[in-house]
């Protein structure tokens, strides 16, 4: 997550060719990272993977406040999950969410991971576990909610349970 601003620059190419548009996804990058946060954890870290001077794979997590079932709690977000074209097929953007998953799992006050996608088979050979969409709110206030129907979640031990039907 301690990246120079030339990496920084190179995970942003990175999602620029994978998102396209006209988007200018170092100055977002620069912005989120100036967001106060009320402690280390809580901040966006940025995962990467680097083969020289080029971001091969890159994604981004950061806590997000939710509630399941009308019970409040936080998450871990997962989000520009990418991997460069040319590197595409070669194990980088698994290693790159299995990395981001057992650091921020393995040791955080966080246990799960709640996330969609829009690319579904990936995650299933992750052995993340798809879940319902119904038994999630926001609160008051909350931007970026979950806005793709594929959704997921990875646990580390002791998560809390999450409903099985999504009621």
């Amino acid at each position: 997550s301690d990246l120079d601003e030339s990496m920084l620059k190179a995970v942003a190419a990175t999602w620029s060719e994978a998102f396209g548009g006209e988007r200018d996804r170092y100055a977002e990058a620069l912005a989120r990272r100036a967001l106060p946060d009320s402690d280390a954890f809580s901040a966006e870290w940025i995962h990467a993977i680097f083969e020289d001077e080029d971001c091969v794979a890159a994604c981004r997590t950061f806590l997000r406040s939710i509630a399941v079932n009308g019970e409040p709690r936080k998450v871990l977000a997962l989000a520009h999950v990418a991997t460069a074209k040319r590197a595409r097929g070669r194990g980088y953007g698994s290693t790159v969410v299995q990395a981001a998953f057992e650091t921020r799992l393995a040791s955080g006050p966080v246990r799960e991971s709640l996330f969609c996608t829009g690319v579904p088979a990936f995650y299933d050979k992750l052995g993340c576990q798809r879940v319902a969409f119904a038994s999630v709110s926001y609160p008051p206030g909350s931007h970026k909610p979950f806005r793709d129907s594929n959704f997921f979640r990875h646990a580390a031990p002791g998560a809390p349970p999450f409903p099985a039907d999504g009621a």
